[in-house]
């Protein structure tokens, strides 16, 4: 077994909804972690169909070429690739021989290609185990025993994706993290994700459901992630966030966005200053005028005072300016949240008319709006 120091693991998770990098950017993400002193890529995208919905499809010699020619970039470049299967939609504790062995053929195949780490994942599937299997003693014994025999056989780093990666999630799986603490080997990680699932901070032994947690932690970041709300977009200082904890963000599979946020990123860990947003503007080159609408890409954790709505024209103007002067890749990506933010403050302050209404916003909520 090699030995990995979890502590010093730090970069970027492709684990997002609805995106899917091509490798041009992907090898994009890799410069820029190499520029910034980040050491990860963890490749879990949910759209990648052979990684997630059909694991059992072995991956095109197409595929693991462009795989393989990433990871040597990796290399190249002093960034591990960690690379995820997710199994858990389907897979057959009934039939584990057979499905364990289809699984092991294929972490085999992305270590040999250039992945320096497996990760295992079982986020994200329904909490019906004991209905499919009623004759198991412990979802949570399964997950890690089926961890430690992959571990085991493949002789390669394994870590963990729980199906219940946040406090919040806990519900009535009271036994699942305990049974996972329990079970899995001492040497293999997990991923966590907080008290909730996008966490206030990254101090993940203040979680209830880790204390005494025996295993290496490694905070999965949703503080960025807007696969759950595809119409907001956060942006800002990476706050409440310790450098010193093993972190990795999952961000938002816009090249340019994310680019920007693993500089905001680096930048608040080097220089926890007010002026950084300053310095974000200048260097990817967004107009002042951003700053009079900033709080409303804030992180999900901050609230805005109501009397920051007063500020209409101002801020009305500051959308036209982005929208029709600012011309960047990065302006194609926002745009759609500008355009949606001014509606939104047009909405608010009752400019919006009846017909612009139902044009520019989904049948339910024009419904909503115009019934108000």
């Amino acid at each position: 077994m090699i030995n990995i120091d979890t502590n010093t693991i730090n970069g970027y998770i492709e684990g997002y909804y609805g995106k899917l990098l091509s490798w041009q950017q992907r090898r994009r993400i890799l410069t820029e972690l190499n520029k910034l002193k980040f050491n990860s890529y963890f490749y879990c995208p949910k759209e990648d169909v052979e990684h997630r919905y059909d694991w059992k499809k072995k991956y095109s010699n197409k595929w693991l070429k462009n795989f393989k020619n990433f990871c040597f970039q990796g290399k190249t470049l002093n960034i591990d690739i960690l690379a995820g299967l997710s199994p858990g939609l389907d897979y057959n504790f009934n039939q584990d021989t057979k499905d364990f062995n289809i699984l092991f053929s294929k972490a085999s195949e992305l270590i040999k290609n250039g992945a320096s780490i497996i990760v295992l994942m079982f986020d994200d599937i329904p909490d019906n185990f004991y209905l499919k299997y009623p004759l198991y003693p412990s979802e949570g014994k399964s997950h890690a025993e089926l961890t430690n025999k992959l571990s085991l056989k493949l002789k390669a780093p394994v870590f963990l994706v729980p199906r219940v990666y946040a406090d919040e999630l806990i519900n009535e799986s009271n036994d699942y993290i305990p049974d996972i603490s329990k079970y899995l080997n001492d040497s293999i990680p997990i991923f966590y994700c907080g008290k909730k699932i996008v966490a206030d901070n990254n101090l993940l032994r203040q979680c209830d459901s880790l204390k005494g947690f025996s295993n290496k932690v490694i905070f999965w970041d949703n503080l960025y992630a807007n696969d759950y709300c595809p119409r907001k977009l956060f942006i800002g200082p990476w706050l409440n966030r310790s450098c010193e904890i093993s972190t990795l963000v999952n961000l938002t599979g816009m090249i340019e966005t994310d680019i920007l946020l693993l500089n905001f990123i680096r930048l608040s860990i080097n220089n926890n200053q007010e002026n950084n947003w300053d310095i974000i503007l200048k260097k990817f080159n967004i107009p002042l005028c951003f700053k009079i609408i900033l709080d409303y890409f804030s992180t999900p954790n901050k609230y805005i005072n109501k009397n920051y709505f007063k500020n209409y024209i101002n801020q009305i103007d500051a959308c036209d300016f982005m929208l029709w002067k600012w011309k960047t890749p990065l302006s194609r990506e926002w745009y759609p949240f500008l355009f949606g933010l001014k509606h939104d403050l047009q909405l608010l302050h009752d400019k919006l008319t009846c017909e612009r209404i139902h044009k520019t916003q989904t049948e339910p909520l024009s419904f909503l709006i115009k019934k108000k």
